[in-house]
């Protein structure tokens, strides 16, 4: 009676073996050659804040071996590694996702909007590993559009400003400038059309006292020529807001 339990056990064991491999074959038989797909997440981005353009790859099935994707530029005036760079597009084995990021570099150049038409696809492999699918793609990378204002920071001791910065807020972003040098120069892009404050924030009130601010002193320009200017001790940068209102660039 033992017997005929430990043949029927290594019966069912076999089927239940033999069962998941076939399923598994099933999952990963190349000669069925997967299709793919590819969504993009934007056909345009801004020249500005180095965005991303995400295109997702989705394969119908995985296959037993890491696939390889790659965005190849056919047409488009935009460069590879001037105003975008490419990188991802790995499908790891046994897998059916992966994604390829195009990052668009930022830059102060007036160049007005530029194109780049991509090819998608695998990359070569052999024929029994063979993806079906490609896709055209074509990304707009728009012009930034701003007016720069120039600000020359000083301070007269030349170890920085101890604290104290000025920000520059507009577009729910906000950067901050100082000295950290005798005499630093800032260029402020400050997209156009936006409302933007600029305010002088004392580091003498930040538990980073003293701030030594007699040494601090800045030139502020406008992209009209309007010059705002404070400091030069003994008397130190008036706390507050400097200049508001909404960008124009005369």
């Amino acid at each position: 009676m033992k017997k005929i339990k430990y043949i029927l056990s290594a019966i069912v064991l076999s089927t239940a073996f033999f069962g998941c491999d076939d399923d598994l074959a099933d999952t990963i038989d190349e000669s069925a050659k997967p299709r793919v797909t590819f969504t993009v997440s934007s056909s345009n981005a801004p020249e500005i804040d180095t965005p991303e353009i995400i295109i997702s790859i989705k394969m119908d099935k995985p296959i037993k071996t890491t696939t390889t994707f790659a965005a190849t530029q056919i047409g488009g005036d935009a460069v590879l590694h001037e105003d975008y760079e490419v990188s991802g597009g790995v499908v790891p084995a046994y897998q059916t996702e992966g994604e390829i990021v195009i990052s668009v570099n930022s830059d102060l150049d007036v160049e007005g909007d530029e194109t780049a038409q991509f090819e998608v696809g695998a990359a070569a492999i052999p024929d029994l590993y063979e993806v079906i699918g490609t896709a055209n793609i074509t990304l707009t990378i728009e012009d930034y559009e701003f007016c720069l204002w120039n600000l020359v920071a000083n301070d007269s001791y030349g170890d920085g400003w101890n604290g104290g910065f000025i920000s520059v807020e507009f577009d729910g972003t906000t950067s901050t400038y100082a000295a950290t040098h005798p005499t630093d120069t800032f260029d402020i892009p400050i997209t156009k059309g936006s409302d933007y404050t600029i305010t002088y924030v004392s580091g003498g009130g930040t538990g980073q006292a003293p701030g030594w601010e007699e040494e601090n002193s800045y030139v502020l320009t406008a992209p009209d020529g309007t010059v705002f200017a404070d400091g030069s001790g003994p008397e130190i940068p008036t706390a507050g807001v400097i200049t508001s209102g909404t960008s124009t660039c005369n």
